[in-house]
C-alpha cells in the first residue's frame, strides 16, 4: 500500500519522527535551552533530542544541571509526542494494513475477543490520548502529594517534577530531573513503587490495556448489578496472553536473577534490608524492558548483571506500547518456532491458535535484523573507541532497546560515537515496527517457483 504521493506508510512515519528530531534539537540548541552559562552543541542536542523522541532516556549532557526550564519543557514535550506517535502509529497498522477493520483483529490477531472496539481512526486516538493521560495523571498525584509534604518542595517545584517523571514513567523514558536518576528516592516506596508499576502497566501495550479494562468494566457491573450470570467474559486473546505471561516471567526472572547476582555486592544491595533489597531488584527487573531510570548504581553492577540486563534490554516490552527491544510477541514467536523444530512438528502453535508463516518469517526478520545491527555497532564502536567490551555492548543494546541505561560512558563517548547511537535509537524505535509493517503489507505474488534443493545446516 502507498500513500497518495508514493510513499509506503512506514516511510512517512520514519520521515516524521525525523522531521520532529530536528525540530528538537534546533530548539534545545537555543540559550533559552540551557542554563546560565552553558550551551548545547549540535551533536549534543541531537542526541537529546533523539533519545527524548524515541522515549529512550540516554543523556550526554547533565540534565538535572545543563537545561533550563525550558529546556525540561521541550525535553518533557518531546517525550511525550514520541511516546503517542509510537503507540499511535502501531495501533494504527491494522488499519494501514486494510482499510478501516477492526482494532482487535489486527493488533491480538486472535478472533475470539467480541470487546468493544475504536470505530474509526478519531476515536482511537482519542482513546489512546485519554489512556495516556489517564494513567500519567495518576502517577503525578502520588509525586506530587510526596514531593510537597515529604521531600518540603515548593508547589511550583512539586508540580514541574512531579509532571516530568509522570511523563517520562508512562512513555518509558529513562529521563530523571536529578543527576543521579532515582537513586536519591531508592528507600522511598511512595516513589518508586508507583514509578516501577506505571512503567510496567505502560510497557504491557494499549490493546492490552483496553483488553483488561474492559474486562474490569464487565466485572464490576456484574457485582453492581448482582448478575453473576452476566459475567461471562470472552477468552483472553492471543495477544494478550502472550504478553501478560511473558511479562510475569520477565519481572520474575529478572527479580530473582538480579537479587541472586547482586545480594552480596557491597556497592548495590549488600549494605540494605532483605526488604530493601527485594524493592531495589524488582525496580532493577522492570526498568531494563521499559524505562532507564535506576535506583542503584549500574555501573556498580557485577558484569553477570550487566548481561542479564542486556538480555531483557534486548527483549524489551509488548507491540503498540511505549517499550523498545524486539518486543515480546517477537520473542515469545521466536521461542515457539524453535520448540515446534525440536519436536519436529510442521505447524507452529501457541496455546489453541496456529500462527500464520508470514508472522514467522516477520519474526526471524526483526530479530535477525536487530541482532546485526547491534554486533555492527558493538564492533565499530570497539575499534573506534578505549571503552571496554563489557561497557560498550551494554551502551549500544540500551540505545537499540530504546532503555536509556549507561554503564556511565555515554558523556564521554567520542562525537562519532555519540552520532552513532543517535541513529541505533531511531532504528530501535522504528526499525521492528516499520520493517513488521513493510513485510506485513508487501505481498508480491510469484507466478512460478523454482525447484527445491535442501543445503547443509548445522
Amino acid at each position: 500500500m502507498l500513500s497518495r504521493k508514493g510513499l509506503h506508510p512506514s516511510q512517512l512515519v520514519a520521515i516524521a519522527f525525523t522531521a520532529v528530531i530536528l525540530i528538537g534539537t534546533f530548539l534545545l540548541m537555543t540559550p533559552l535551552a540551557t542554563a546560565p552559562g552553558k550551551s548545547t552543541g549540535f551533536v549534543d542536542a541531537l542526541f537529546t533530542s533523539t533519545s527524548a523522541v524515541t522515549v529512550t532516556g540516554l543523556g550526554t549532557l547533565d540534565t538535572e544541571t545543563h537545561w533550563s526550564f525550558w529546556g525540561h519543557l521541550i525535553i518533557g514535550f518531546l517525550i511525550q509526542v514520541g511516546g503517542f506517535g509510537i503507540v499511535g502509529f502501531a495501533s494504527l497498522v491494522g488499519y494501514l494494513l486494510e482499510g478501516r477493520i477492526s482494532l482487535k483483529n489486527k493488533m491480538t490477531t486472535s478472533s475470539e475477543s467480541s470487546l468493544a472496539v475504536a470505530p474509526d481512526i478519531k476515536t482511537l486516538l482519542k482513546n489512546i490520548a485519554k489512556m495516556m493521560l489517564g494513567f500519567q495523571a495518576v502517577l503525578f498525584v502520588f509525586l506530587f502529594v510526596r514531593f510537597m509534604t515529604e521531600y518540603k518542595y515548593s508547589w511550583q517545584d512539586s508540580l514541574g517534577h512531579g509532571l516530568f517523571h509522570a511523563i517520562a514513567s508512562f512513555n518509558n523514558a529513562g529521563f530523571a530531573l536529578y543527576s543521579d536518576s532515582l537513586m536519591g528516592f531508592a528507600r522511598d516506596g511512595w516513589i518508586i513503587v508507583p514509578v516501577f508499576v506505571t512503567v510496567f502497566l505502560a510497557s504491557l501495550g494499549f490493546p492490552v490495556l483496553v483488553e483488561i479494562r474492559d474486562r474490569l468494566k464487565l466485572k464490576v457491573y456484574a457485582l453492581l448489578k448482582k448478575k453473576p450470570d452476566y459475567w461471562m467474559a470472552p477468552q483472553w486473546s492471543l495477544n494478550s496472553r502472550i504478553v501478560l505471561w511473558s511479562s510475569l516471567v520477565l519481572l520474575i526472572a529478572g527479580t530473582l536473577g538480579v537479587a541472586f547476582m547482586e545480594w552480596d555486592n557491597p556497592r548495590t544491595l549488600g549494605p540494605l534490608d532483605p526488604i530493601s533489597k527485594t524493592l531495589d531488584s524488582i525496580f532493577a527487573s522492570v526498568m531494563p524492558r521499559t524505562a532507564g531510570f535506576n535506583a542503584m548504581d549500574i555501573g556498580a553492577l557485577y558484569p553477570a548483571t550487566w548481561l542479564g540486563m542486556e538480555i531483557l534490554m534486548f527483549v524489551g516490552g509488548a507491540s503498540a506500547s511505549t517499550a523498545g527491544g524486539i518486543k515480546l510477541g517477537t520473542a515469545v514467536v521466536l521461542f515457539y518456532i524453535i520448540y515446534t523444530e525440536i519436536r519436529g512438528e510442521a505447524a507452529v502453535n501457541i496455546g489453541n491458535r496456529r500462527l500464520p508463516r508470514s508472522m514467522q518469517r516477520q519474526a526471524l526478520t526483526i530479530v535477525s535484523l536487530t541482532t546485526f545491527v547491534i554486533l555492527g555497532a558493538v564492533a565499530l564502536l570497539r575499534l573506534t573507541t578505549n571503552f571496554t567490551l563489557d561497557e560498550i555492548i551494554f551502551e549500544v543494546v540500551s540505545a537499540t532497546g530504546t532503555v536509556g541505561l549507561s554503564t556511565g560512558i555515554t558523556a564521554d563517548l567520542p562525537e562519532h560515537a555519540k552520532f552513532l547511537l543517535s541513529l541505533l535509537m531511531l532504528f530501535g524505535r522504528l526499525g521492528p515496527i516499520v520493517v513488521a509493517t513493510s513485510l506485513a503489507m508487501r505481498k508480491t505474488k510469484r507466478h512460478f517457483e523454482y525447484p527445491k534443493e535442501s543445503p547443509l545446516i548445522g
